[in-house]
């Protein structure tokens, strides 16, 4: 009854992409991640290798961060430690503490731990990638930047891409490319668009008679994290965040001082990265990721695609009362999906089936960090803030009240959401691996002229948020195109 469901998948469809509309957390996953790439043949991709862009691409402004030799302090991405600390987080925090869990920098040299985490703000902003590279670079006379503008098609002949199809203003162009095409359209539409192009699995493109070009497992491999949660009340003496964000005084502070909860990730009070078992810590190894969010209760209907019964069902009672959502994700899926097409219309949403929860070991991550959620939000410093659990049931679910395991298994199968981390769908890796779209230089095979630059390219999903990795990917290809161009190229 659980797992027919559709969920929402929103995405960045505006300048800066994901990086626009993400929760700001400045993460790199786990250098194990990096290090699987160069073994599953993505050459030059381990994570002494992609470190530097690491470096590269961040501009931190936290001095105990800055100088522990694992942070960047020039690059165009700006991050900052997260001063406001409303009561709640303080409450986890004490709570983290008291139960033995240790605080770390998880983009240092361990992961394994709570994360009062950096987020990418400049000056009480979000600090976009439109903002860090784009707006810097808007004079430059070599660059256009056309908001409002969709790119229907890749442009082929003689399998090399020499231009792209747009539609803008209602008319139909034909953009042309002197050297080469950069597909960084997201794990999704990277997808799409490589299919509506002739570049797909055959059997897809003879679906919609598209005529094929080169025969490659776009769409295939799609990774997610998708995550469970659970909701606890908090105490009528909390102030919902959404008060504080309507605030007077906190606006007339922001406006002034650019402090205050409108300064920051609001929402978010701390991260954590476990383990499932004592042996993961032992080895710094994590199977979720834990997210302490002081959240409406309608962003739930909102972002899980609740039905309206199952919605009043379980936050019905609770709709006026301040509330504390833990959320725990999935860091290394076992569940592979795909990206279908559903019609020819470039306009048309392609057919998404990220296949959540099809192994057993997903739910299994999933359950061990709800638990650990219900072990820290009822330890007795969340006493000090009223923290309860939810007494309400999703449909289906009232029936395991008294067997914890089965009641969280229920809930989660019952509320599965996307975080939003697509990736994997023109997976890199060596030239004869037939489940590669890519190579390690990031060109789609059997076509010359065309690159793909964004998280599709991921053999792995990595342990953690996908959007630092992603810029770090962008840096790290920027280098490699600007290495193939010849001296003669250079000046023409």
């Amino acid at each position: 009854m659980f797992w027919c469901r559709r969920v929402n998948l929103p995405t960045g469809k505006v300048l800066g992409g994901g990086s626009t509309i993400n929760a700001l957390i400045m993460n790199r996953g786990h250098r194990r991640n990096y290090d699987e790439w160069a073994s599953l043949g993505a050459t030059g991709w381990s994570f002494n290798e992609v470190f530097h862009y690491f470096l590269k691409l961040e501009d931190n402004q936290d001095p105990q961060f800055a100088s522990n030799g694992w942070h960047g302090t020039n690059g165009p991405v700006t991050i900052n430690r997260q001063d406001y600390q409303p009561e709640v987080k303080r409450a986890i925090t004490e709570s983290a503490l008291g139960l033995g869990y240790r605080f770390v920098d998880v983009n240092g040299p361990t992961q394994h731990g709570f994360y009062d985490f950096l987020a990418i703000l400049r000056n009480g902003q979000r600090c976009s990638t439109a903002k860090a590279y784009l707006a810097p670079s808007e004079n430059r006379t070599n660059l256009d930047i056309v908001a409002r503008a969709m790119v229907t098609k890749i442009l082929l002949e003689n399998k090399r891409a020499i231009g792209v199809e747009v539609d803008f203003g209602g008319l139909r162009h034909r953009v042309t490319a002197n050297r080469e095409v950069i597909l960084s359209a997201g794990a999704i539409n990277t997808a799409q668009l490589l299919m509506l192009s002739g570049i797909g699995p055959l059997t897809e493109l003879d679906r919609f008679r598209i005529p094929l070009v080169a025969d490659l497992p776009v769409g295939k491999n799609l990774q997610e994290h998708p995550a469970g949660f659970l909701a606890f009340e908090l105490s009528d003496s909390i102030v919902p965040v959404h008060k504080r964000l309507f605030d007077e005084e906190n606006i007339s502070l922001y406006i002034k001082e650019r402090k205050g909860p409108l300064a920051y990730s609001s929402a978010i009070s701390l991260l954590a990265f476990l383990s499932n078992n004592s042996t993961g810590e032992m080895y710094d190894l994590t199977d979720h990721e834990l997210y302490f969010l002081e959240i409406p209760a309608i962003y739930t209907k909102l972002r899980v695609g609740l039905t309206p019964e199952a919605y009043q069902q379980v936050f019905g009672p609770y709709e006026k009362k301040p509330i504390l959502v833990c959320m725990s994700q999935i860091l290394h899926p076992k569940s592979r999906g795909t990206v279908r097409l559903r019609t020819i219309n470039p306009y048309d949403f392609p057919d998404i089936d990220p296949n959540y929860m099809d192994d057993p070991q997903d739910v299994k991550d999933v359950v061990e960090g709800l638990k650990t959620c219900i072990k820290i939000l009822t330890a007795p410093p969340m006493a000090k803030v009223g923290a309860k659990m939810f007494t309400t049931a999703f449909p289906g679910c009232d029936r395991f009240v008294d067997d914890i395991e089965m009641f969280i298994q229920c809930n989660v199968k019952a509320a599965v959401m996307s975080v939003s981390h697509p990736a994997g769908t023109a997976k890199m890796g060596q030239p004869h691996d037939p489940t590669t779209v890519v190579d390690p230089e990031l060109r789609v095979k059997s076509i010359s002229s065309l690159r793909v630059i964004d998280a599709s390219v991921m053999p792995t999903i990595i342990w953690g948020n996908t959007n630092i990795p992603t810029i770090m990917i962008a840096e790290k290809a920027s280098d490699m195109i600007k290495g193939s161009i010849t001296c003669e190229q250079r000046h023409r």
